[in-house]
This record gives C-alpha cells, structure tokens and sequence, in this order.
C-alpha cells in the first residue's frame, strides 16, 4: 500500500492546520505555538466497516448505561456519582503530584488494562504492593504503540481501561514521534472512539506543561467527556482534584486526598484541611465558607500587616485573587478609614485552599484590619459577605447552605449583611447573628 508524506504545521494551543511556519496562530491568536509535524497518509481507500445505525430516543431508556462505581467515594462524587459507562476521563497535574497513584487505585474497582509508557508491570507491581492494591483483576502492559492497544482491548474486553500517560502513545500510521501534536489528537480520538462503541470508561493520564495546562492541543480536551486537574502543594500531603469539565456531572465539584505512603486517602473532615477548629483567637485570623459543589468547605484567612521599609508597598496573596485584594484595601482606605499605605499587606488562605467566589471579601477584610489593629478576632465568629466599592457588605449566593455549616462546625456568631441576616434567621443557626450594612460598621463592632 502506498503511503505519502506530508509536511503539515498545527498549533500546539488550538490544533489549526497550517501551511507554513508563522509567528502567530491566525485560529487562535497565540504566539509561537506552532510546530511542523509529519503526516503519513495512505493513497488507498481504507475498508468501510459496518453500516451505522440509528435508534429513537423514544426507544433508549435513560437509565440503560447506569454509572459504575469505583472504591473511592471522592472520585464518584467528583463524576456526578460514579463513571458512566463509555466515558473518556482526562487527569492532569504536575508530576509526583499522584496521578498514577490514584489510576492504579482505581483500577482495583473494575476488570481493568493499565496502559503504562512509563513503567514496567514489574515496577507497577511494586507500586501496587507498597500502597496495597488488589492485583487480581488487573491486567499491566508496557505497550505504547496505540494499534497494539487496541488489538490487546479487543481480545481482552476490559471493563476499564487506563493510558498512563496518553504523550507515549504512537501509531504506525504517523510518521511523527510520541508526544507530537498529531499523535496526541489521533491517540485520543481514536481511544474515545473506541470507548463509546464497546461502552467502556477510559482514563488518560496526561502531562502539563509549564503554564499548568494539559500538553497537546487544546483539541485534547474537547475530545474526552470529563477533565480533572490535580491541585496541591509538594510542601503539604493534601490534594485536591477538581473538575474543569464534565459532560455528565457538575465542574463545581472538588475531591479531597491526603497522601501517604499507603496511597491517596479520603478526607471525610474537611474543617481539619483548611482551618484549626482547637486554634486560638490570634490577631489576623478569620473564618469563612465556600461552596464547591455539592459540599461546604469552611477556611481560614491568615493576615499580616506590617509597616513597609519601601516606597511601594508590597501586596501578596496566596490562595486569593491579588487584584481583588488591592480592591479591597482601597475600599478600607477609603470607606473604613484605614491608613494602609504605609504598610505591607500578606493574605494567606490556609492549606493551600484557592478561593473562587468573593464570599470571603468580609473576612479578608476584617482580617486585614485585625491584623492591622493587633487586635484577635474570636475563633468561633464566622464571616459571609461580598463588599462593593462603595464600601458596602452584600449578600453571598447559597447563603443558608453556608450558615448551616457554620451552625454544624459549633460557630457562636456571624457577620454578615442583612439580606443573608434574614435568611439566617430560617435555619437552624443558635447563635449570635450581626447583621452589618457597610464595611466600616463591621469593623466598628469587630474591633
């Protein structure tokens, strides 16, 4: 059979095709992203297959594929509740961050081919036996040419199927190396094409590059139904795995793990991870709540406020959007009297917790204030509020599922607007409610 080579550049960003090299993809905008690749392409006709078929969705049950559960409670939850069938999932994160290390734990659910270009079987024995994995029902190979795979997938007919990592594979059929753009987006259509007809979960592990963003196309993810992102600090044993896609499941949801030499484990108390409930009151430290998904996670806000040595005064945030903390010191500049501009300002949200939602902007403002005071704010006082430019404190979304976690983690007391004020008084919260219109008067009767 007669094969033609082709010299072809694709955007490594959004895939565009290309004729030539060029600074600038014109699909996407993005410099220096485009790199040649080598397509072979065969000159004959390839053998139709089966003729299609069509069903009417009269006819299809909804429940015909129920979703398959997995050992780890976290990860269904993460999916929507549990994996449905067909499906292909896409899991990114830094190395050593846990990404195979959560696959082969999920393997031990199904009847399940783990794919590694990697690791040796003999070196993911090892894993398995040092973080306790049950072997038995798991088949390993170090094959990275995807027309193998495929051939094994077909002959065994696994229940659940795992690359690690998608960057290894190759096809005969492409001229270009592993990892290249082409053969990432032929791999990962060909697997999900493949997943939909046998109806079988497929799990890519892919790499990331140095912007934090899966490698490869962003064609790639368009490609699979589900993309998680594993979070987390190298200086903490927490991880957090979150959903930026999910064709069937809320992308709200977050996963919680800590890991150890036994693997990843569930974290059931979320309170432990992100505040200290037996900590003290210390100056600069505040509490607030955020929704992620079907979950209410309470945090810790951490400020240091410090008289600076610089003409410029420096503003850090870890965990919090910088530029919305630079709004809210203006606004207790302006509206709350606060002379900041003569001191450095450090906010920290505790164990590596992102915050998404301007819920916290009261507690990171009184933390600011607190800390600027030397004054400590009661440990067991609770802040819920989104402040405006003009100095006033809003009212938060899901406002009750917030307080209800409060009023379940033993919190005495809660600043919040007077709107969400209102709506405290219908739940089931005992203790003390502030209801305060401005910043200003919240940190008039905090401090």
């Amino acid at each position: 059979m007669a094969k033609k080579a082709k010299s072809v550049f694709i955007c490594t960003s959004c895939g565009a095709e290309h004729s030539g090299w060029m600074g600038r993809c014109a699909a996407c905008g993005e410099w220096n992203t485009i790199e040649e690749d080598i397509i072979v392409k065969t000159t004959s006709m390839a053998t139709p297959g089966a003729s299609p078929s069509s069903r009417l969705l009269s006819q299809i049950q909804p429940d015909e594929h129920q979703r398959v559960q997995t050992r780890i409670e976290e990860f269904n939850l993460l999916c929507g509740g549990g994996i449905v069938p067909g499906s292909v999932l896409l899991i990114g994160g830094e190395p050593g961050i846990g990404k195979s290390t959560l696959a082969l734990q999920l393997a031990q659910s199904f009847s399940t081919l783990y794919c590694s270009g990697e690791e040796s079987p003999q070196q993911i024995r090892q894993r398995a036996d040092r973080i306790g994995i049950d072997c038995e029902r798991i088949t390993a190979t170090s094959a990275t040419i995807l027309e193998d795979i495929l051939h094994l997938i077909d002959s065994e007919k696994p229940g659940f199927v795992i690359i690690d990592s998608v960057q290894t594979l190759m096809s005969r059929e492409l001229a270009s190396p592993a990892g290249s753009v082409s053969q990432i987006r032929n791999a990962t259509s060909r697997l999900a094409e493949v997943a939909r007809q046998s109806a079988t979960p497929f799990l890519l592990v892919g790499h990331i590059t140095k912007e934090g963003s899966i490698a490869g196309p962003k064609l790639l993810e368009h490609l699979v139904d589900t993309v998680l992102y594993f979070e987390g600090d190298f200086t903490r044993e927490y991880r957090m795995l979150r959903a930026f896609k999910n064709r069937y499941g809320s992308v709200n949801e977050i996963a919680l793990f800590e890991m150890t030499r036994q693997g990843l484990l569930e974290i059931s108390d979320k309170s432990r991870l992100f505040m200290n409930p037996s900590s003290s009151a210390a100056p600069g430290n505040t509490i607030s709540a955020a929704v992620e998904g079907s979950r209410t996670v309470l945090f810790e806000v951490q400020s240091l406020v410090t008289a600076t040595g610089f003409t410029n005064p420096r503003r850090m945030a870890d965990g919090f959007d910088l530029n919305r903390l630079v709004l809210l010191l203006a606004v207790l500049e302006k509206h709350a009297g606060l002379g900041l501009s003569s001191f450095d300002v450090f906010v920290n949200v505790a164990g590596g917790f992102q915050v998404q939602d301007t819920a916290s902007d009261l507690a990171v403002a009184c933390a600011v204030a607190s800390s600027l005071k030397n004054i400590p704010v009661d440990h067991r006082t609770g802040f819920l509020g989104e402040i405006s430019l003009s100095g006033e404190v809003r009212p938060v979304t899901q406002s009750s599922r917030r307080i209800q976690e409060f009023f379940r983690s033993g919190f005495t007391r809660l600043l919040l607007s007077s709107a969400d004020a209102a709506e405290a008084e219908k739940t089931e919260f005992t203790g003390e409610i502030v209801a305060v219109r401005g910043i200003a008067e919240a940190i008039q009767l905090l401090l």
